[in-house]
């Protein structure tokens, strides 16, 4: 089933409690089920648009293979929420196990995945990232999932760039799409920073995919970034201290939907 996107849309992350296998998991699953349900219930009753899942919490990040024990809550987890959820629902599963995202989403009739390391190869915390585009749309064909949305990274946070310091974003962002991606995403240096408005406009014009920010929306920065952007993935703005590894705060979730809504609503 393909399930449509407004025309700016905000989309949500729940960010997973540690999962089998990383340092901080505490060996209790269905806690894990009921706090990422928790925050789909907040988020839904909020209003947004859609929902991201992601083993945020995994620190630190090992590159794929991931522990199967993982990948099976996940996907346990990714099934409720796509039948308690009528909008889109996406997932990424760091780091770059863009092709284990693949299989859980599938599996669960998810409607798009967060990849990084799309196109080009840089260095992440794990390691070397190499591009992984060829392989990843030859599985999506494989597993039946070519109405899946694949929204790439392009110069991605928390990474280092300098194997491709010859390219520009909009390099980035233009080979991207040469390699089939259905959207795009900019993001700041790292989690809870804005992109920069400069490089975002440069790829807005140098595309004619849909464009997303990852990271660093607030509600005193959005109305900036609004006519630039067709999606806003948002997580940290939601939680105590806008920190992503903290509980959501119903108050700061609605304040945000609220001036999200004003920008959009015509």
């Amino acid at each position: 089933m393909h399930r449509t996107f407004p025309d700016k849309f905000l989309a949500a992350m729940i960010a997973v409690q540690p999962m089998p296998g990383s340092p901080k998991y505490k060996g209790d699953d269905s806690k894990i089920v009921q706090g990422a349900l928790s925050d789909l219930e907040q988020y839904r009753a909020a209003g947004v648009d859609c929902i991201v899942l992601e083993n945020s919490f995994d620190l630190p990040y090992i590159k794929p293979p991931l522990p199967d024990t993982a990948v099976a809550l996940m996907t346990k987890i990714a099934r409720q929420v796509r039948a308690d959820f009528v909008g889109p629902v996406g997932l990424q599963m760091l780091e770059a196990a863009n092709e284990t995202a693949l299989k859980i989403a599938v599996a669960a009739d998810l409607d798009f995945i967060r990849v990084e390391g799309y196109v080009f190869a840089h260095l992440g915390g794990a390691g070397l990232i190499e591009g992984c585009a060829g392989k990843l749309l030859r599985k999506r064909k494989e597993l039946g999932g070519e109405h899946m949305d694949v929204f790439a990274d392009v110069k991605k946070k928390h990474c280092s760039h300098a194997l491709t310091s010859d390219l520009d974003i909009v390099d980035v962002a233009k080979q991207t799409e040469f390699f089939l991606a259905d959207g795009l995403i900019v993001t700041g240096a790292r989690t809870g920073e804005a992109p920069d408005v400069d490089d975002l406009t440069a790829v807005k014009q140098a595309t004619r995919l849909p464009v997303l920010i990852g990271s660093g929306m607030t509600p005193e920065n959005v109305a900036e970034y609004i006519p630039h952007a067709d999606g806003f993935i948002v997580g940290s703005t939601f939680r105590r201290n806008g920190d992503f590894l903290e509980m959501l705060e119903p108050e700061r979730l609605h304040n945000f939907v609220r001036r999200f809504r004003a920008l959009t609503t015509k």
